[in-house]
Order: C-alpha cells, then sequence, then structure tokens
C-alpha cells in the first residue's frame, strides 16, 4: 500500500504526509461503516471511533460496531476492527486486525473491513 506516494511497510515510522492521507482515510472508514447502523425494536447499532489523541504519531484507528437492546442497559454486543501498522494480540471472535502493509491499497483494506462488518451485522441481526 502507498500513502502519500510512498510504499509502506510493515512497522514503519509513518510521515507527516502519510499521516494525514491515513487520517483522512480513517475517516472515510467510518463514514462507511456507519451506513451498517441500524435500529430496530429490539436492536440499536452504532459505529464507534477512537483515535488517540496525538496525531501527529498516531497510525490506528479503533472502529467498534456495538449494537445495544432496547429497553437493557446491561446488554450489549460489539464487534471492534483495528487497522494499524504493527502487530497487535486479538484473540476473540468479535475483533478484526487488519495491518496496513498487508494490503495494496485503501480500498482493499475498506473492503475487507465492511466485509467482516458487514458479516457480522448479519449475524447479529435478530
Amino acid at each position: 500500500m502507498e500513502l502519500a506516494g510512498k510504499a509502506i511497510h510493515y512497522d514503519d515510522q509513518l510521515t507527516d504526509e502519510q499521516l494525514a492521507e491515513l487520517h483522512k482515510n480513517y475517516q472515510d472508514l467510518w463514514d462507511k461503516l456507519k451506513t451498517l447502523e441500524f435500529t430496530t425494536a429490539k436492536q440499536q447499532l452504532q459505529v464507534l471511533y477512537q483515535e488517540p489523541d496525538n496525531i501527529r504519531n498516531y497510525e490506528a484507528g479503533f472502529y467498534t460496531l456495538q449494537i445495544r437492546y432496547i429497553n437493557d442497559t446491561h446488554h450489549f454486543d460489539q464487534f471492534a476492527i483495528i487497522v494499524n501498522n504493527r502487530s497487535t494480540f486479538n484473540d476473540s471472535k468479535d475483533e478484526i486486525v487488519l495491518e496496513l502493509s498487508q494490503f495494496d491499497n485503501w480500498a482493499a483494506l475498506e473492503k475487507a473491513a465492511m466485509t467482516a462488518a458487514s458479516d457480522w451485522c448479519d449475524k447479529m441481526k435478530k
């Protein structure tokens, strides 16, 4: 994958220009993931997005698809999507880690994220 016209490799330190492009891509992915949000009589899905406070050094985007159950404040299900360029420990079936350098381009990464999110949503809809 390239960011700001420069190929990135696993565990690279990204330039300011690459981080700026990555930040824009993360916002675009969040907008796409939000298209999956829904509300039914029993459930409500919301897509949350978090990034580190220090944008100059950040490379990770954290997305959480969270289903809350109407009239049950303590019951919810969630699916996490973590996008970065470093290895991240994950051991949950309700979590996926997408490493930037494993994809040819942003569109391919976005497709993987949307497919995983859509599959999880379809499984969880009741």
